[in-house]
């Protein structure tokens, strides 16, 4: 496959395992706070705020270092992961005694969760900036850039959403089922590293 288009295709599981994530930390503070719309509504909040900020540094750091587009959106995938991996664990401290969540008052644990799915979610939102700007070296109409990524991007989300409901949650664990889309996590970082790597050794994209 053409280097051109090994990136756009990573898209479709980035966005794949971004909504699974969701759904899943969605699901987890649920059952530990014992009130389901609490939860929905710091989740939906933060990924909203997280995603909105992560684009406009994801678009801030390729205009500004234009080389390490591609090293950039690999590293948001490995934050990610890592984060994934660490997030049920984060978020047992945080529902604990003593901890961000853990306030009888609604709004103490709202802005306790907020901060915690911050950083995630800015770096999800940092993924599609930089790799439009990647894909638009080599295609002359930003439009077409971004109406194709977001497409693979929000079909990939939708796919995640359904996989997760109807499958994923019936056959795996909360904790299994977060590892596993933060190994997908690390192979689309190992696949952008690769790229970036190609590319500097070509000095340009293989056509």
């Amino acid at each position: 496959m053409r280097s051109l288009y090994i990136l756009p295709a990573s898209f479709f599981f980035s966005g794949f395992c971004a909504l699974v994530y969701q759904l899943c930390w969605q699901r987890y503070l649920g059952a530990a706070l014992g009130v389901d719309i609490e939860s929905t509504t710091i989740v939906v909040s933060v990924f909203m705020t997280g995603i909105g900020v992560g684009g406009a540094l994801g678009g801030w750091l390729g205009d500004a270092l234009p080389k390490y587009r591609s090293f950039f959106y690999a590293l948001a995938e490995v934050a990610i992961g890592a984060y994934a991996l660490l997030s049920l664990s984060v978020f047992d401290w945080a529902v604990a005694p003593g901890g961000w969540m853990a306030s009888p008052e609604a709004w103490r644990n709202a802005v306790g969760g907020f901060f915690i799915l911050l950083l995630p979610t800015v770096m999800m939102g940092m993924t599609l900036p930089l790799l439009t700007l990647v894909f638009n070296e080599n295609c002359s109409n930003i439009g077409y850039s971004v109406g194709t990524l977001y497409f693979i991007n929000t079909f990939g989300a939708a796919f995640g959403t359904l996989a997760v409901t109807f499958f994923l949650f019936d056959v795996l664990s909360l904790s299994q089922i977060v590892k596993i889309m933060a190994s997908v996590n690390f192979i689309i970082a190992v696949v952008a590293f690769w790229v970036f790597g190609a590319k500097g050794r070509r000095g340009s994209w293989q056509r």
